[in-house]
């Protein structure tokens, strides 16, 4: 075990059981600064900053009767979970409610979509066994971007969500079939502290839900040597989600420009 750093949330575990480094449990992807100026290009997260964040995400919760995601089926204690423990989402929750451009009800179609997807997203990144995501249909369950390759559960699990998304993007701007799910997340992973993703639709209800969305964030870090400014990135697309009786996804094609975010 590698000594903790004193000044940031570095953590290690055993590579062996599908475990591997980040800063903290709530920068595991998405490790660049908050903001440019105060601690430069790649930097994660310092334990203090992260502590600021958590009371201002507490105090806007406060003050505007703000409630955070819901990212389910977080809490079984056999859980594989790829970096040791559960996911901290406390700063993506944090930036999603303060830059958000939609607030859906409760119980609409669109804030139970956010939270499916949400709740899809951190078992796909999370959990090392697919056969623990309780978001999918495990046996039928697949997955397409743009048009590109068909996905099933074990194999999106394996390429990771980069590639998946990413694979019918052009190869000269990134080649999903020679990266490994390790190396896709490497790829983006210094740009961006957070990078939160809503709803912004719906336009058709169960079994096949049809939405838009939006995915953004604040480009601070790096990205293949190139150092942000700090201006927003965002991504805006269209999806088609299939779900069973049980509200799990069976089918989902995505669908955006893949050229606008690379």
């Amino acid at each position: 075990m590698v000594p903790r750093p004193r000044d940031d949330l570095s953590s290690t575990s055993d590579q062996k059981h599908g475990v591997a480094r980040c800063p903290s449990l709530a920068q595991t992807h998405m490790q660049g600064p908050l903001n440019v100026a105060v601690n430069g290009s790649g930097k994660s997260l310092t334990r203090d900053e992260l502590e600021l964040v958590k009371k201002d995400l507490e105090q806007i919760k406060l003050n505007y009767n703000l409630k955070e995601p819901t990212r389910s089926f977080m809490d079984r204690p056999d859980t594989k979970w790829r970096f040791g423990g559960p996911p901290d989402y406390s700063l993506t929750n944090y930036m999603f409610l303060k830059q958000r451009t939609r607030s859906h009800p409760e119980g609409s179609l669109e804030l139970i979509v956010e939270n499916l997807v949400k709740t899809w997203e951190m078992e796909r990144s999370h959990k090392v066994d697919c056969s623990q995501h309780e978001s999918v249909d495990t046996k039928s369950f697949k997955i397409s971007a743009n048009g590109g390759k068909v996905y099933d559960n074990v194999e999106a699990n394996r390429v990771g969500n980069y590639n998946v998304l990413l694979d019918n993007a052009p190869k000269e701007l990134y080649d999903a079939k020679g990266k490994s799910w390790e190396e896709s997340h490497d790829a983006f992973h210094n740009a961006f502290a957070a990078f939160p993703w809503e709803v912004l639709e719906c336009y058709s209800g169960p079994p096949t839900v049809a939405f838009t969305w939006r995915h953004w964030g604040t480009y601070t870090g790096t990205y293949e040597g190139h150092q942000g400014q700090g201006q927003l990135v965002e991504m805006f697309g269209f999806g088609l989600a299939t779900v069973n009786d049980k509200l799990q996804l069976t089918d989902v094609k995505i669908y955006y420009d893949s050229r606008e975010f690379l």
